[in-house]
C-alpha cells in the first residue's frame, strides 16, 4: 500500500469546556447521560464512547480530511501521493455513538462470530467547536470547510468560516439525544417544532457608512435567490421567471446574440420572446449600419443562437474603419463604396460588428428600488444590461480572476453612484463563490446536501455531481464560499452565469457532450465563453437604457420587451415570418464561411476565422 504523507494544521480553536450562561464551565462533549453505558431492561445500550486516534474510524477521518485538504490546496506534485490529517486540531474530539443489545453482542452470538452488524448505530461526532457540545460535526466533509479556515484564514476571523455551525442554520441536537439529555427544569412555554429555527432577536438597520470604513458582515452563510440585503423584498415576474431552475428560456429580452442565418452567423438583439408548444421561440433583429436595416427573424431552434461572450468578435471587411467607433464611421460614404479599395465589402456584416462592441462596452440599469437603504448619492437597482447581457439581482455572475478557476459572485445588491452624464460608479454586493472538485465524502446520494444558492446553481450542481456518480468517478463537485458579501466594481465581472446542463451542449455539440457526459465529465460553460470587453477597446459607457445602448444599428421604432413586467402587448410576434434577404454579392466567402469549431478551440477564436 502507498504510504500516507500527513498533513499538520497548526491552527486550532478548539476547547473541551464551554462557559455556560449561569458562569459555570461544562465539559464540552456528550453529557455525562449520553456517555451512560448501562443496560435498560431489555438490555438495549444506547451510549457515547470516546475514540481513540489510532481506531479505524479516526483514521478514516483523518485519512478523509488529509485527502480533501491536499485536493483544495496541494498542486500538480502533491496529485498522485495520498495524504492524512496527522492529528485532529487540538480541542476536538471524536465521539462514537453505540446504539446495540447487550445480548445479542455478547451473550446469544455463535462461538467465533464477529459482532459486526450487531451494532444498530455506530457513528461518529466531533467535538470542539467553541460554541459547545449541541454543534458537533457529523462527518469529515462537515468538518473540512472549518479545518480549511483555520488552515488558510490568517484574521482567525470566525465570520470567514463557511462550515454549517459558523454559518448557522438551527440547532444540531436531534430529539432522542435530548431526551437522553440531564433533566432540566420546565417552564410555562409553548413547545417549538424541531425543524423551527432558534427565535432571534430582530436587529435594527444601521445606516449605511462611507466606502472606507469595513461593513459589519453577518456571520457567513449562503443566502437564498432573489433575497435582498438592501431591505427590498419585492421580485418581479420577469426576474422571478429567469431565476426559476425550470425555466424555459435560455436568452433573455434585449441580449445581444449570435445567430444562424441560414449561410452564415450573424449579430442581432433579442427583441421578445414566448413559448409556443411549451417551447421557446425569439424574435431577433439584425445588426447593421444605420442605412442597410436588416428585416427581423424568428427563431425557435436555441441552437440556433450563442450568447455574444461564446465567440469573439472578428475584424470588418473593411480595414479603414477598424478602429473607429460606430458613431465616428462616415456610413454613407460606406455604403456608396467610397472606404472598400475597390475590394467586395459587407456593409452590413462592417456595421454589426462595430454596433456590437458598442454594446460590449455600454451598460444601463433598469428597475430602480424606491426607498431602499442607501448612502449618499446612492441608487439600488433590480437588473441591469451589462455589456450583451441581462442580468438581475439574486442571481450568479462570472468573476474576472487570474488563472482558470471558475469564481462566481451572488448579487445582492445593485448599486449606482452618478459621476458624470455618461459615467458612474456601479458596485456588486454579494457573496463570492469557487467552483471546486474533490474526492466524494459521500457514500450515497440519500446523504448529498441541497445548498442554499440561487434555484439555477443547486439544480445544475446537482446533474453534475448525478453524472459524476453515475459514472463513478469519485468526484464531487461544491461551490465554496470565498468571501461573504464582497463589493465588486464593473471590470470585475465577466458576464452571465450560465448552467452547464443548458449551454454546454449548445457550445460543444450534443454528441460531443453526451460523450464527455457518459464518462462522467462535465464542465462549466464558461471555460468556453470570453469575458466582457475582451480584446474591446470601447471606452466603458454609461448609456440611458437599452434602446439607447442599441442607437441607430437597430431600426427606429425598435422596441424590447418587458416581458411579464411590461405591455402583454409588446409581446405579440408577427403572424407571418419576414422572408430572409438574399446575401448581397459584397460579401467575402473567405471571411464568412469560416466558422468556430468549439471541439478544437478554445472560446477565444474568434467568429468568423479571423485571429483576434
Amino acid at each position: 500500500m502507498a504510504p500516507y504523507y500527513p498533513i499538520t494544521v497548526h491552527r486550532s480553536d478548539g476547547v473541551l469546556s464551554v462557559a455556560t450562561k449561569s458562569g459555570v464551565n461544562e465539559p464540552n462533549e456528550p453529557t455525562a447521560a449520553q456517555q451512560n453505558d448501562t443496560p435498560d431492561s431489555k438490555g438495549n445500550v444506547d451510549c457515547y464512547k470516546r475514540l481513540d486516534p489510532e481506531e479505524p474510524k479516526a483514521i478514516d477521518w483523518r485519512r478523509k480530511l488529509g485527502g480533501m485538504l491536499i485536493h483544495r490546496l496541494g498542486g500538480k506534485e502533491q496529485a498522485n501521493k495520498q495524504y492524512i490529517l496527522k492529528q485532529i486540531p487540538d480541542g476536538y474530539v471524536l465521539w462514537e455513538h453505540l446504539k446495540y443489545n447487550v445480548d445479542k453482542v455478547n451473550g446469544t452470538r455463535e462461538k467465533g462470530k464477529h459482532a459486526g452488524g450487531t451494532f444498530e448505530r455506530q457513528d461518529a461526532y466531533l467535538y470542539g467547536h467553541p460554541q459547545g457540545r449541541k454543534k458537533r460535526f457529523r462527518s469529515p466533509a462537515d468538518f473540512f470547510h472549518h479545518l480549511l479556515w483555520l488552515a488558510v484564514d490568517k484574521e482567525g476571523d470566525p465570520m470567514n468560516c463557511s462550515c454549517k455551525i459558523c454559518s448557522p442554520e438551527g440547532d444540531d441536537d436531534t430529539a432522542e439525544e435530548q431526551a437522553k439529555a440531564e433533566p432540566v427544569v420546565k417552564k410555562d412555554i409553548k413547545p417549538i417544532p424541531a425543524s423551527a429555527p432558534p427565535a432571534r432577536a430582530p436587529q435594527p438597520l444601521q445606516p449605511v457608512q462611507a466606502a472606507a470604513a469595513k461593513p459589519s458582515a453577518p456571520p457567513m452563510q449562503a443566502r437564498n435567490s432573489f433575497q435582498s440585503t438592501s431591505g427590498e423584498a419585492k421580485v418581479s415576474a420577469e426576474q422571478r421567471m429567469d431565476g426559476d431552475a425550470n425555466g424555459k428560456y435560455l436568452y433573455r429580452s434585449g441580449e445581444l446574440v449570435w445567430f444562424d442565418n441560414g449561410l452564415n452567423w450573424r449579430l442581432g438583439v433579442i427583441s421578445k420572446r414566448q413559448l409556443q408548444n411549451n417551447k421557446p421561440r425569439y424574435l431577433l433583429q439584425p445588426l447593421s449600419n444605420p442605412y442597410q436595416h436588416q428585416p427581423h427573424q424568428i427563431k425557435d431552434d436555441e441552437g440556433s443562437i450563442r450568447p455574444w461572450l461564446a465567440w469573439s468578435v472578428p475584424n470588418t471587411t473593411i480595414p479603414a474603419i477598424q478602429n473607429l467607433t460606430y458613431d465616428d464611421v462616415p456610413w454613407d460614404r460606406v455604403v456608396r463604396g467610397e472606404l472598400d479599395g475597390g475590394q467586395p465589402r459587407d456593409y452590413v456584416v462592417d456595421g454589426s460588428i462595430l454596433a456590437a462592441k458598442v454594446i460590449d462596452s455600454s451598460y444601463s440599469l433598469y428597475d430602480r428600488i424606491e426607498g431602499a437603504l442607501a448612502g449618499p448619492g446612492e441608487i439600488h437597482y433590480r437588473g441591469m444590461f451589462l455589456g450583451a447581457e441581462k442580468i438581475w439581482v439574486g442571481e450568479p455572475v462570472r468573476i474576472r480572476v487570474p488563472g482558470n478557476d471558475i469564481i462566481v459572485l451572488i448579487i445582492q445588491k445593485l448599486i449606482e453612484r452618478t459621476a458624470s452624464p455618461n459615467t458612474s460608479i456601479v458596485t456588486f454586493v454579494g457573496d463570492v463563490y469557487k467552483f471546486v472538485d474533490m474526492p466524494t465524502p459521500y457514500k450515497s446520494r440519500a446523504e448529498w446536501p441541497t445548498p442554499k444558492l440561487p434555484a439555477r446553481m443547486v439544480s445544475d450542481l446537482r446533474f453534475r455531481n448525478e453524472v459524476a456518480d453515475s459514472a463513478k468517478t469519485g468526484q464531487w463537485y461544491e461551490w465554496s464560499l470565498l468571501e461573504p458579501m464582497a463589493r465588486k466594481g464593473l471590470s470585475d465581472i465577466k458576464g452571465r452565469w450560465y448552467e452547464t446542463r443548458t449551454l454546454l451542449p449548445i457550445l460543444r455539440g450534443a454528441q460531443k457532450f453526451q460523450e464527455e457526459v457518459a464518462k462522467g465529465l462535465t464542465s462549466d460553460a464558461g471555460a468556453w465563453m470570453n469575458g466582457r470587453r475582451d480584446k474591446n477597446n470601447n471606452p466603458e459607457t454609461r448609456k440611458k437604457n437599452r434602446r439607447d445602448t442599441l442607437g441607430r444599428a437597430v431600426p427606429a421604432d425598435f422596441k424590447v420587451s418587458r416581458g411579464l413586467d411590461g405591455n402583454p402587448a409588446d409581446d405579440v410576434f408577427p403572424d407571418v415570418q419576414q422572408p430572409q434577404l438574399e446575401p448581397p454579392i459584397s460579401y467575402v466567402e473567405s471571411d464568412l464561411d469560416q466558422y468556430m469549431d468549439l471541439d478544437q478551440a478554445g472560446a477565444n477564436h474568434d467568429f468568423y476565422g479571423a485571429t483576434l
